[in-house]
């Protein structure tokens, strides 16, 4: 069986542009492989109305505040969507890793081991955006993988979850999970370890955003 015979998931998909209406990139989506897409931001959305192929997902991201004494009051404003941080500098990954309740700190510049032994104790995963390779160029291209060639070194060091995406705004910028894959391979992801930062690590988020989560060992029966 291959490793790319699985559910996929994008949980970082950016408000489309281009005219590209968010069912049409549902649809597209599907076709590429994936099992379903987290919008962020999703305020010009009503995602519950949005026709998209059967068995395909669509959930809310929120990209919340990238000033560190916001972030709790936010994670619990907006606890019952997918919450992500854009990495920053250091106090601001500082706050973002200790904040209980975080799902996604997206590709720090600063990361180092005491943020991610922090990040491995609140269960906050480490996003790798592939999209800053496609769209960058020259010497912002060689930092970006260099930071994330770092943060991956780290992420296997404390056995974070890692996501993987390509924040796509366009359906010009989907990229298929075999394509995502490779292009992970340029800072030094494993073909699995990207199967996993677009399958298993995503399914662990959703599973704790369902309604029978209430914490690690208990369920509703």
């Amino acid at each position: 069986m291959s490793l790319f015979d699985a559910r996929f998931y994008d949980l970082a998909v950016h408000s489309l542009e281009n005219g590209d209406s968010t069912t049409r990139f549902a649809f597209e989506a599907k076709r590429y492989g994936y099992s379903g897409i987290a919008i962020i931001n999703p305020e010009l959305n009503n995602l519950d109305q949005v026709r998209k192929p059967d068995g395909f997902m669509i959930y809310p991201c929120i990209e919340i505040s990238a000033v560190p004494g916001k972030i709790r009051n936010e994670i619990k404003k907006y606890g019952s969507s997918i919450l992500m941080v854009r990495g920053g500098g250091e106090d601001l990954n500082r706050a973002a890793v200790e904040a209980e309740g975080l799902d996604i700190l997206m590709q720090p510049a600063k990361f180092n081991n005491v943020l991610a032994k922090a990040a491995e104790d609140t269960s906050v995963a480490l996003g790798f955006n592939t999209g800053t390779i496609i769209r960058m160029r020259g010497e912002v291209r060689v930092r970006e993988l260099r930071i994330m060639k770092t943060n991956l070194m780290y992420a296997r060091k404390y056995g974070l979850r890692m996501i993987l995406t390509g924040e796509p705004s366009s359906l010009y910028d989907l990229r298929s999970p075999r394509d995502m894959a490779a292009l992970a391979g340029l800072f030094g992801m494993t073909e699995k370890e990207a199967v996993d930062a677009m399958r298993m690590a995503p399914l662990e988020i959703l599973r704790k955003k369902s309604r029978d989560y209430i914490q690690e060992g208990v369920e509703i029966l």
